[in-house]
């Protein structure tokens, strides 16, 4: 027979259990907010970007043509220096991993400023910015990227702002967000300087997208590794595979076969089975001056393929490691964007 143990001994078990890498240091929240305090604070903080950049944009307008680039560059590092300051002294949490996150939230209400501009919805809130800051987000793959950051990234901004300064487990949510915006930043500064467009002043700015995913994915390995895990039970000892694998298999399997097809037209083949598999995206793949989709796919075929046929492989197997979920996360981040 179990024994059940109490549940606020195992609450404590598990607290002091916790790694220490992977506690947030929280003074509090104020009363009455309970623990969506920061979530709430971060939220409401965010949406200060909207009149702000309108004052910017106006700012931008008045600098010099000769030195707008560099103008724009100098103030938006400090306007973003400024707001890690705001979010440091009004959130009482000193934990790196908070402030960043609260700076990309409020970066991401940008981002989707920039989307409605660029659809006719808004106006002179980014407009300088996008003439002599950064032109080439007015691209097709620019403006989406600029959408998915001010959607897809900024949900997964507050949600993890939730689970660790309620230290509640964030590593596979980190994961798939350092996947996902690591690629949208290769992608962008590869094209940039192999496309119709080139780098800028503000190109400069995308660096911190760059670095501080990077430590954040230090700081998740440098946790306690985690054992592999068995998927096979007594019941299912007479079945060497489970339906739903079987379903995953083949969904890798037209995976593989359609990244397949975009490589080799993005090479230039005139295959009819190829080019009738990818026809919806063919204006994107050939036509289009910006370069970045071609580089994703590309991304896709050297790094995706692999990683999908290691998952086939261990679908098969009885014993997953550990690293299958974490590759797998990080790859889900990443197609998520296709």
């Amino acid at each position: 027979m179990t024994v059940v143990e109490d549940s606020s001994t195992n609450l404590v078990n598990f607290t002091t259990s916790l790694p220490v890498t992977m506690k947030t240091k929280i003074s509090g929240s104020p009363k009455g907010y309970g623990d969506i305090y920061h979530v709430v604070f971060t939220f409401f903080f965010s949406l200060s970007a909207v009149p702000f950049i309108y004052l910017l944009n106006t700012l931008f307008a008045s600098i010099d043509d000769s030195v707008r680039g560099f103008g724009i560059m100098v103030l938006s590092f400090g306007t973003l220096s400024a707001i890690i300051l705001v979010v440091y002294y009004g959130s009482r949490i000193t934990d790196w991993m908070y402030l960043g996150m609260a700076l990309f939230t409020w970066t991401a209400v940008i981002d989707s400023t920039i989307s409605l501009e660029y659809l006719g919805i808004t106006e002179n809130f980014m407009s300088e910015y996008l003439k002599f800051g950064e032109p080439y987000l007015l691209s097709s793959w620019g403006s989406a990227i600029c959408v998915f950051d001010g959607t897809g990234f900024y949900i997964m901004y507050l949600v993890l702002i939730y689970l660790f300064t309620n230290k509640k487990s964030w590593r596979s949510v980190g994961i798939y967000w350092a996947g996902a915006i690591l690629n949208s930043m290769i992608v962008l500064i590869t094209g940039v300087f192999t496309g119709k467009h080139s780098a800028t002043f503000c190109t400069l700015l995308n660096i911190p997208y760059i670095v501080f995913p990077i430590f954040v994915l230090f700081r998740i390995f440098k946790t306690q590794n985690r054992s592999n895990w068995v998927t096979k039970t007594k019941i299912q000892e007479k079945f060497s595979i489970k339906v739903h694998d079987v379903f995953l298999i083949l969904g890798f399997i037209g995976s593989i076969w359609i990244i397949l097809a975009k490589f080799l037209v993005v090479l230039g083949s005139k295959v009819w089975v190829f080019k009738e598999t990818v026809a919806p995206e063919t204006a994107l793949l050939l036509e289009d001056p910006a370069r970045f989709y071609s580089i994703q796919v590309l991304l896709f075929f050297f790094y995706i393929i692999p990683a999908q046929i290691v998952s086939v492989y261990y679908l098969l197997q009885e014993e997953k490691p550990q690293y299958l979920w974490e590759m797998s996360a990080a790859m889900a981040g990443i197609m998520l964007q296709v």
